[in-house]
């Protein structure tokens, strides 16, 4: 704001300006420094050896220099990234590859050290792309002291502090970024927490814009039979009591009847953003396993303590290819 200066000076105000001068003190400015919180099965039995397929792997690396990248997404995208981070160079990139970044244990041998994590490249767009664990690589609860929101969870705080700090290395930091999500309230049905993460979850929106669906309803969040989505818990996460279930005519009898080419294969579910969402063994997001177009919507819940869900982390990372 502009102050305005009496320039008029009179005789009787110079003793009145002296004593103002020598009453004034200047102000400082101190900066404050917010530090980060960094704090931390049922049907049938469970599969703790993975039979892994054969996928090819694109190897990246993280270049030594940072470059500024565009912040303005021409989609509309459920996390809004910030414009700096140090790319990953890579060949190529496009959805559905499968790329290696960062480490943790999964093969429940802690004497080998940890193992490269793979991830799927959901989507790419303005020089960033979404990754997903290829597996469920945790066994954890949402919240173990009952339902609360995303930005409460336990969860949250694990992934965005001893998994991250874990995970990946200096330069593998400086490529993820950090970014603004928006989660539905849980105690509301229109309202939204908004949360700044590193590491996070999907949650519905993300499932109807990268993944292929057989049926989407975006008015209700429901996804019904993305297979894309269907993945196994590695042995250190089965240990850690993410249930893994073998669809086969017992266990997901309409699922490999319709779809004779999934049966034996061996499924785990995964937490959403949302609280007590989950993504289901057999592809669902929400609704039963039986729901057809036109049923009523009988949504599924899952109380935020149990211990039987997965863990699959998802990050924006910034990207660039060489070619």
């Amino acid at each position: 704001m502009k102050r305005t200066k009496l320039a008029t000076v009179l005789g009787v105000c110079t003793a009145i300006s002296m004593i103002t001068a020598s009453c004034s003190s200047g102000k400082k400015e101190t900066g404050s420094t917010k530090g980060s919180k960094s704090t931390e099965a049922e049907e049938v039995e469970t599969e703790t050896e993975i039979e892994k397929t054969g996928t090819e792997k694109t190897e990246s690396t993280v270049t030594a220099s940072s470059e500024e990248l565009p912040s303005d997404s021409t989609e509309d995208t459920t996390a809004v990234q910030p414009s700096e981070a140090t790319p990953i160079v890579l060949d190529s990139i496009q959805a559905g590859d499968v790329i290696t970044f960062g480490s943790c244990e999964q093969d429940n041998n802690t004497s080998n050290g940890a193992e490269d994590i793979e991830w799927i490249v959901a989507g790419v767009e303005d020089g960033r792309a979404l990754l997903l664990s290829k597996y469920v690589i945790a066994g954890k609860p949402f919240n173990s002291a009952g339902d609360c929101s995303w930005e409460e969870s336990e969860l949250r705080q694990w992934l965005n502090g001893e998994f991250y700090e874990a995970a990946f290395n200096d330069s593998e930091k400086s490529s993820i970024y950090e970014v603004e999500l928006e989660t539905k309230d849980p105690t509301s049905t229109v309202h939204y927490i908004t949360t700044t993460d590193k590491v996070f979850l999907l949650e519905f929106k993300d499932i109807g814009k990268y993944f292929e669906s057989e049926y989407w309803d975006e008015t209700y969040n429901l996804c019904e039979h993305c297979f894309e989505l269907i993945t196994s818990a590695t042995p250190y996460a089965a240990a850690q009591g993410a249930y893994n279930m073998k669809l086969n005519d017992k266990t997901a009898k309409k699922t490999v009847t319709e779809h004779p080419e999934l049966k034996g294969l061996v499924s785990c579910q995964w937490w959403l953003r949302e609280t007590g969402a989950f993504c289901s063994t057999l592809g669902s997001t929400i609704g039963t396993f039986y729901w057809e177009p036109g049923d009523p919507l009988t949504p599924y819940y899952y109380p935020s303590d149990r211990e039987d869900v997965g863990v699959r982390p998802a990050v924006w990372v910034a990207v660039e290819t060489s070619n």
